[in-house]
């Protein structure tokens, strides 16, 4: 911004000009609307109705990026593929033709006093209040935890519905 001339011509003086640096260093008084914080919605748009309910369990740090990283190429989100994949599970019953049920492991171990992570992850699948319940009905009826039946599940997807050598194959063509 130029300086602007006093009226004789001249420059400002010293004690002008330190009134002007006062002048243009004073904060801007703030015009934005405020907005409650509170109100607004954080992340992707809500695209259910239906309210979820969560199913506790956990799996290996790998599995999980794999899940994570093949969702985009076959489902709109994480969630839908974890409904998907435990209808398909609980419709197919695959532990009645040999699959075996996997325990999953604690997400943090005290080894020598001290507190340590294992490698695995918490992972709180949610899904529509029906397949929940069914999903919690037949981890009862077969005598595992939820979080055993959720587990076996994502093995199965993984190791053969979805293994990393047919993603690679699918991903070249």
């Amino acid at each position: 911004m130029p300086d602007k001339p006093s009226p004789a011509g001249r420059k400002p003086s010293i004690s002008q000009s330190k009134s002007l640096v006062k002048e243009q260093q004073k904060p801007l008084k703030d015009t934005r609307a405020l907005i409650d914080i509170r109100l607004q919605r954080h992340g992707r748009p809500k695209t259910r109705l239906e309210k979820l309910q969560v199913v506790p369990s956990r799996c290996p740090a790998q599995i999980y990026t794999y899940l994570k990283g093949i969702t985009p190429f076959l489902y709109p989100s994480l969630t839908r593929m974890f409904e998907d994949m435990l209808r398909r599970f609980v419709a197919e019953r695959p532990w009645e033709n040999g699959l075996h049920w996997r325990r999953p492991k604690t997400a943090t171990t005290i080894a020598r006093g001290a507190l340590g992570k294992t490698g695995w992850e918490q992972l709180n699948i949610q899904l529509p209040q029906e397949l929940a319940e069914q999903v919690r009905q037949t981890a009862k009826v077969c005598g595992v935890s939820s979080a055993c039946l959720c587990y076996t599940a994502i093995f199965w997807w993984v190791q053969y519905i979805y293994p990393p050598a047919k993603m690679l194959r699918n991903q070249t063509k």
